[in-house]
């Protein structure tokens, strides 16, 4: 994926014959650290119950995640799933193929991000739907809309995915599951997952989408 990162790197001075790296204090446990986040979804956890869309229950981010760790890897959960979009990529090789992202938080690579990945064909279908002209404002967990109809994109990439979808809310069917990233540039934040000995990387919380009817526009007019 042609993401960016800024990644603090850990110098160690040597003297003599030998180095001395001053303690780290581990990361407090799992439960605590989604706690920490759950307070960026509560907007959503609020507007869920009066929206006729999430009447079979609609799961926040940061309930998918705790879910999705929960589970563990190899483990799929269907659900209904409600998130604003604020951040995106793009897959260009690798086992990820050609997919493009959509993440609930700008930074993907935090704990209680919710991704949603999208084959080409139906992120082209779901554009056509979308009905905004420019980028949207998220507020206090409300959305300004300017209504216009759009057309279907003739080069989609993640600029353009980004141009149409910025600050959508939206509704997704799928299966939750997590994802395996490899990451080769250091730890990276805020937990780093080691899935073998010699691996590094960390999870992300996955839902795909393979059809746009996956996908439902909160105030679509």
């Amino acid at each position: 994926m042609l993401r960016a990162a800024i990644i603090p790197l850990l110098l160690l001075v040597s003297s003599g014959l030998s180095a001395k790296v001053a303690p780290t204090e581990p990361p407090p446990p799992l439960d605590l650290q989604l706690a920490s986040v759950s307070a960026d979804d509560a907007a959503l956890k609020t507007v869920r119950a009066n929206l006729p869309d999430c009447e079979p229950g609609c799961i926040t981010p940061d309930e998918a995640t705790a879910m999705a760790l929960s589970a563990g890897e190899g483990v799929t959960q269907q659900g209904r799933f409600l998130l604003d979009i604020r951040g995106g990529g793009q897959s260009i090789h690798g086992e990820l193929g050609q997919l493009l992202f959509v993440n609930s938080r700008q930074d993907y690579a935090t704990l209680g991000t919710l991704t949603v990945a999208f084959e080409p064909d139906a992120l082209d279908m779901l554009l056509r739907r979308a009905q905004v002209c420019g980028a949207a404002e998220v507020t206090e967990g409300q959305i300004d809309v300017k209504g216009c109809r759009a057309d279907g994109v003739d080069d989609l990439n993640m600029f353009t995915m980004i141009q149409r979808l910025s600050g959508r809310r939206i509704v997704v069917d799928g299966e939750l599951r997590l994802q395996w990233i490899d990451w080769h540039m250091g730890a990276p934040h805020p937990v780093a997952n080691k899935r073998g000995e010699h691996e590094r990387g960390y999870y992300q919380v996955w839902v795909r989408v393979a059809e746009a009817e996956q996908v439902i526009f909160v105030y679509d007019e």
